[in-house]
């Protein structure tokens, strides 16, 4: 079935000038945001440069190494880059505004770049979390934190786009990047979401209660568009008021996630009615487990974890990837309530597998 690269062979001849920005377009810009274009980019708003002029830079720079974006971002994406690069649809885009900010303090993982599309439209794309652990701390925080700093920086960033640059405003993200998107739009000022033409949170989490019942949220939930795969597990963690589009995915169960693994038709994805039932028992799990914690006890579970984590001096996915003892140090480091709590969600997630995936046995006695 057709993906994002057949899309890009498809539709690649025809400018955003003559053809508007489609959730396609969306989700392949939001991927190539996974791309460290540090040094490549300018962080000024004032200072674009092409779309294929970046991703030569980018290409020269990573000559004869095999492409690697983390231990959980798939590789693929920096060759849908070259390959969007060398189209006119996405190679005469002009880009702008790269920022990548991590910092342990603030337990901050941010990075964001600016799209100019045609001469009246430009689209702020927000990365998702990508290999740091500071970055997975910040995902972890949002269960009992709101915001987390880096929501509080979408929204500073969206503004001084909306300040800088004139034109209407696509934005989009995938995963916590989805999120971001949807945070972005909700609290903006209203003269910025009036020029909103539309938010995509793909795959992305939500948020708590009180956030989708604010007035902001209700004000801007018409412009987010949420789109997840049929096995979604990262979008359907958290709240979502707003209506979510469910579309095929070619991978299965959290794999899913892989942007990659979407499936397009022309130009949109292949649409279906619901979630499918694996995706829907763990979306009752997650929040049957966090119903059970409080907001300090979720805090102290997800500080106990990370310190743990920080103390094997492991500071990315890959360093615990690639040293299996710092695992298990970070292991033997937990105090006995977090792996009590640890082994009671393992529990619960097999239990409420069994309970909602292998159906009850007729009774056949008569």
């Amino acid at each position: 079935m057709a993906n994002l690269n057949d899309y890009i062979d498809w539709r690649g001849d025809i400018s955003f000038s003559e053809l508007p920005l489609n959730e396609v377009d969306n989700l392949i810009l939001s991927a190539i945001c996974y791309v460290d274009f540090e040094g490549i980019v300018s962080q000024s708003l004032n200072k674009p440069i092409l779309l294929r002029t970046a991703a030569r830079k980018y290409l020269l720079r990573h000559r004869g190494e095999r492409a690697y974006l983390g231990a959980i971002v798939p590789p693929q994406i920096v060759t849908l880059m070259a390959r969007a690069a060398k189209s006119v649809r996405f190679g005469g885009i002009r880009v702008c505004g790269y920022i990548n900010h991590i910092n342990n303090e603030s337990q901050t993982q941010f990075s964001a770049i600016t799209y100019l599309l045609d001469e009246k439209n430009i689209c702020v794309a927000y990365r998702g979390t990508d290999d740091t652990i500071i970055g997975w701390k910040e995902d972890f925080n949002m269960s009992f934190m709101h915001p987390v700093p880096a929501q509080s920086e979408a929204l500073s960033y969206l503004e001084d786009v909306a300040h800088e640059r004139m034109g209407n405003i696509y934005v989009t993200g995938h995963s916590k990047g989805g999120n971001l998107s949807a945070y972005a739009v909700t609290k903006c000022k209203k003269q910025t979401l009036d020029r909103i033409v539309c938010a995509f949170n793909n795959d992305g989490p939500g948020f708590n209660a009180e956030f989708i019942e604010s007035p902001e949220y209700k004000n801007a939930k018409s412009k987010i568009r949420t789109i997840i795969p049929e096995s979604s597990i990262v979008g359907m963690l958290l709240e979502h008021e707003e209506s979510y589009e469910v579309i095929k995915s070619s991978a299965s169960g959290l794999l899913q996630h892989d942007p990659l693994s979407w499936e397009v038709m022309g130009g949109s994805f292949i649409h279906l009615d619901t979630v499918s039932e694996e995706s829907k028992f763990i979306d009752r799990t997650i929040k049957e487990w966090l119903g059970e914690m409080s907001a300090e006890d979720r805090e102290a579970f997800v500080d106990n974890l990370f310190d743990a984590l920080s103390s094997t001096s492991a500071k990315t996915l890959t360093d615990l990837n690639t040293d299996r003892k710092k695992i298990f140090k970070a292991w033997n480091g937990l105090d006995a309530d977090t792996r009590n709590t640890v082994f009671k969600y393992i529990k619960l997630l097999f239990k409420e597998k069994t309970k909602n995936i292998i159906p009850p046995r007729k009774n056949t006695s008569t």
